[in-house]
């Protein structure tokens, strides 16, 4: 029989043990490494993934820069006798009928481009044609979220299950387990912690900016001081906003693991995500610092390769022009060669430059997504060292035997 002493000494040895075993990093990135170029069924779900999640790392790979567009603003200027709300009104009102006037230009212009130069007679409407663009944007936006929790659910799924049991699922059969009641759930998560965090920066900033329109009649000394703090209100508001969302964006990918391995409920999840990282924020501070490594490292390494697939594309693409412009040439005069050649190069640019990094990409998320699957894997398996608990011993009822 185990004395109350022993029981405690291994109790003692179990926090002990648990609180000097720590996760192995390096083994859970050398087993998703592994991942990526042993288990090609995760290629596919990683590469629709990369697809259909915006990050800064892509949109500087594939150079999205607003700088090169128009992006001035709109500025409110308050005349003689206006208040800063009805200048504001009055602004929305000039903008609305300035582009009212430039959609009419866009279709005269559109008309003549027709009619003149290819010579078919059709009454353009800007305005329904970007309806029916919107439209599509948003049933493409649609699919695309579909796409994208149905091969996160997949990739859970298979890197746990071949951790597990060493077995692997084919494309059909990950399909199969990304397409599930679960993943409508992964979605409800991302809502869940999203919408209170957006609402509370819409609120940040209206708090940072309401005060503007009483100091627009103000001095001179009192419009430079408000700018001043209200810059430097900014700023702070920024960088909150920025630690914030890391943190958050932590918390949505335990949960979502959660959701998929542990069956939870959406509410659940979010909680058990939480307990885990505060229970755990040593290994997964180490392994998130390890991924924000991963995502800066990421468009440095890929640069050699986009301008080895520009260069191939420029050249691809211009021989290709030529050549089919020079065939059509033969055919048709005037403009469509030219424009035959034009669709055809830039077509062939752009599949050679997009694929093969759509393709890393791909392999990229498939690594990111098996580093904190088999992370939460781990951090599970340290929750079960958990000491057992001594039970509460109720002695109002011991009697004390009698001495004989």
């Amino acid at each position: 029989m185990e004395t109350s002493g022993s029981r405690e000494e291994r109790i003692k040895r179990q926090e002990t043990e648990r609180s000097t075993r720590t996760m192995n990093h390096t083994q859970i990135l050398k087993q998703a490494w592994h991942n990526v170029w042993h288990y090609r069924a995760l290629w596919i779900f990683g590469l629709i993934l990369a697809l259909t999640t915006f990050s800064w790392g892509a949109a500087a790979l594939y150079g999205l820069d607003t700088q090169e567009g128009n992006w001035d603003g709109i500025t409110v200027v308050t005349r003689s006798g206006e208040t800063f709300f009805e200048a504001l009104r009055r602004t929305i009102r000039e903008e609305i009928d300035e582009l009212d006037r430039e959609l009419d230009g866009a279709d005269r212009e559109l008309d003549e481009f027709l009619a003149q130069e290819l010579h078919i007679e059709i009454e353009s409407d800007i305005r329904a044609f970007l309806t029916v663009l919107a439209g599509i944007l948003v049933v493409t936006y649609v699919a695309a979220k579909i796409a994208r929790y149905v091969s996160e659910m997949a990739l859970i799924h298979m890197v746990d299950e071949a951790a597990e049991t060493g077995k692997r699922r084919t494309v059909r059969q990950g399909l199969r387990m990304g397409w599930s009641r679960r993943t409508w759930q992964l979605f409800l998560i991302d809502l869940l912690i999203n919408v209170p965090a957006v609402l509370a920066g819409v609120l940040l900033f209206a708090l940072i900016f309401s005060p503007i329109p009483l100091w627009v009649k103000g001095s001179e000394a009192v419009v430079i001081a408000s700018a001043l703090v209200t810059g430097g209100l900014v700023l702070l508001a920024i960088c909150i906003i920025i630690v914030t969302s890391a943190a958050l964006s932590l918390l949505k990918v335990v949960s979502r693991r959660a959701c998929a391995l542990e069956g939870l409920g959406v509410i659940a999840s979010v909680r058990r995500g939480y307990a885990v990282v505060r229970r755990n924020l040593k290994n997964v501070g180490i392994m998130w610092l390890l991924m924000v490594g991963v995502g800066l490292a990421w468009p440095v390494l890929i640069v050699p390769v986009v301008l080895a697939l520009v260069a191939a594309g420029m050249l691809l693409g211009g021989l290709s022009a030529l050549l089919v412009g020079g065939l059509v040439s033969l055919i048709w005069a005037g403009e469509a060669p030219v424009f035959l050649a034009l669709a055809v190069g830039v077509s062939i640019f752009l599949l050679v430059l997009v694929a093969p990094l759509a393709f890393l990409s791909g392999l990229r998320e498939v690594f990111v997504s098996s580093t904190w699957t088999l992370t939460y894997r781990e951090l599970s398996a340290l929750e079960s060292l958990e000491p057992d608990r001594l039970p509460v011993l109720d002695t109002s009822g011991l009697e004390i035997a009698p001495v004989a």
